[in-house]
């Protein structure tokens, strides 16, 4: 990709603050590496760092695969190893929550994050009168006009929860040490405005921070860059607030609009889509009232709207694919995207495991591991499954399992379960066994196994009586694949916020009229902004699907 003079400008501006707004297919991944690499430049023998920060691993395997390629070609100096790229909350993470928070939080021990199945966190609920308690993990924190406001979105619908008996929760888990996600945020912001020296050394170590996807940005994030700011870090934002789908996390592009306004900050705009053929950019800029330039030139494809009734959805997914070969793609480099998961669930053929308790958990990563040679995920479900049969095990040990492990009793205890995980024979059963029969016996039989070698080894007891917390009920007498429905079409299916930040070949976006309505009212609001999404994927081939049988 030769770049534009629009890259260059970025690349080569002077140290300072400065706002990107950058189109979809924006060459941005490439643009930013290049500025990561001239800011660390451009300090010359300064000792601070540089770090580029995104929202989720895949972007920051993305960059760092970048970084690599074009640092090969830099002396390896100071300057080189003085760079950085981090996810938002794993740089606060490793910054300020673990070496720092403990002191803001009143606890004993550094801060260890909670995923909301820990059998102790069961004392640790908001409960609201003439409902079911609410477990922390559903439990959101924003902040406005200076204020923290604690809310639930669980029902497709914000709801104000009372900040005087959520706060009592959250200081009573912080004085175990013990956050979530989002209650992470809090302690971050709470940490660097009750320890100024913290803010301050972090600021000194990184005087130049890039903030990628900057229009996913919350409430709390926004704060927390706020402080670091004002402490004198020079804070680059990138992103595209036609791309903000994320209202829901409380991000709402705020931030990076108003961002260029600042009388210290200077705005540069990327507006060649080097993704997508015309047809598809002429939609988007339609939509989103921008006017991005195609650098693809004369090759076919071009963007389609398809009426069809559900009971047709094959057919026109076999549809779909011819179109595909006749461009001569891969079936890879399509995708399936659908508005929300349970759709997309179906339109797979996934279904929900059998089973109850923690057998459905088990029978999950048993498909897990075999149908989809998931082994990180199937290991964090063996993990939570065994971790809950055992007594008096530490408040933090689901959550340091997660991590890299430095001390012995970490080591044993993973080394045990990433075993069981991965052998079909001697830990958990193959999912092509008989699951009410031959998977449970064997599951039961192998279960009891590891738990007394977890007792020998880490001197964790079991708590109760195996047999009753694993029972077959609910078990199929089937297979457990058998209980999962083939996907006769073969294509990936997803949501659209599960491929964002994607370049795909080849997108079929199977859409309510609702969807539709919002998609062609622009990107005004998020539901247009999702569909606005979904389009500026495809690289060469688009299809709307509007399905006639769905209702709004």
């Amino acid at each position: 990709m030769k770049l534009s003079k629009e890259q260059i400008d970025i690349i080569e501006a002077p140290l300072g603050p400065i706002a990107v707004t950058a189109c979809a297919g924006s060459g941005k991944t490439a643009t930013a590496i290049r500025r990561l690499i001239a800011i660390r430049q451009k300090m010359q023998n300064s000792r601070g760092r540089v770090v580029l920060l995104s929202f989720s691993n895949v972007a920051v395997n993305t960059f760092n695969a970048g970084y690599a390629e074009i640092a090969a070609g830099l002396p390896d100096d100071a300057s080189r190893r003085r760079v950085e790229v981090d996810t938002l909350d794993g740089f606060f993470t490793k910054h300020v929550l673990r070496p720092h928070a403990y002191r803001t939080m009143a606890a004993p021990k550094a801060a260890y994050l909670v995923s909301g199945s820990e059998p102790f966190l069961a004392r640790f609920k908001y409960w609201r009168e003439g409902h079911p308690p609410m477990p922390l993990k559903d439990i959101k924190i924003s902040i406005l006009n200076g204020d923290f406001v604690f809310y639930s979105d669980t029902r497709n619908a914000i709801e104000i929860i009372d900040k005087a008996k959520v706060l009592r929760i959250v200081h009573d888990l912080g004085r175990l040490g013990a956050y979530t996600h989002d209650i992470g945020r809090y302690w971050v912001y709470r940490t660097l405005d009750s320890q100024p020296a913290v803010l301050r050394a972090l600021a000194t170590r990184y005087p130049q921070i890039l903030v990628d996807e900057s229009q996913d940005l919350g409430t709390l994030h926004k704060e927390i860059l706020k402080q670091l700011i004002t402490a004198g870090v020079q804070v680059t934002l990138i992103g595209d607030v036609n791309q903000g789908i994320y209202g829901f996390a409380g991000a709402d592009g705020e931030f990076l609009n108003s961002y260029e306004d600042r009388a210290e900050v200077t705005g540069y705009k990327l507006t060649r889509n080097y993704r997508s053929l015309l047809p598809i950019i002429n939609i988007a800029n339609i939509l989103s009232g921008r006017q991005d330039e195609p650098y693809r030139q004369g090759e076919q494809g071009g963007a389609y709207f398809i009426g069809y009734k559900d009971l047709e959805l094959p057919k026109l997914i076999d549809a779909f694919k011819a179109h595909i070969d006749e461009l001569g793609m891969q079936h890879q480099d399509a995708v399936l995207l659908c508005r929300g998961a349970d759709r997309a669930a179906v339109i797979a053929g996934r279904t929900v495991p059998p089973g109850q308790g923690m057998v459905k958990l088990l029978a999950e990563a048993s498909l897990l591991r075999d149908q989809h040679s998931d082994y990180h995920g199937c290991f964090n479900l063996v993990s939570r499954a065994i971790l809950s049969l055992l007594e008096d095990i530490p408040h933090s040990l689901s959550s340091r399992l997660q991590g890299v492990s430095h001390y012995a009793e970490m080591k044993g205890i993973k080394r045990l379960l990433w075993c069981f995980s991965r052998n079909a024979d001697l830990g958990l059963p193959s999912s092509a066994l008989v699951a009410k029969t031959d998977w449970h016996s064997k599951l039961l039989t192998n279960v009891k196994m590891l738990l007394a070698e977890i007792e020998k080894h880490c001197g964790y007891k079991v708590a109760g009586k195996v047999g009753t917390k694993l029972t077959k009920k609910l078990l199929p007498d089937q297979t457990l694949t058998s209980t999962v429905s083939a996907q006769g079409h073969g294509l990936r299916v997803e949501t659209v916020h599960q491929v964002k930040g994607e370049s795909i070949g080849a997108v079929m976006y199977v859409a309510k009229k609702s969807n539709i309505k919002a998609l062609l009212s622009g990107t005004g609001d998020e539901e247009g902004r999702i569909g606005y999404v979904a389009i500026t994927r495809a690289k060469n081939l688009f299809w709307l699907y509007h399905n006639h049988a769905l209702k709004n």
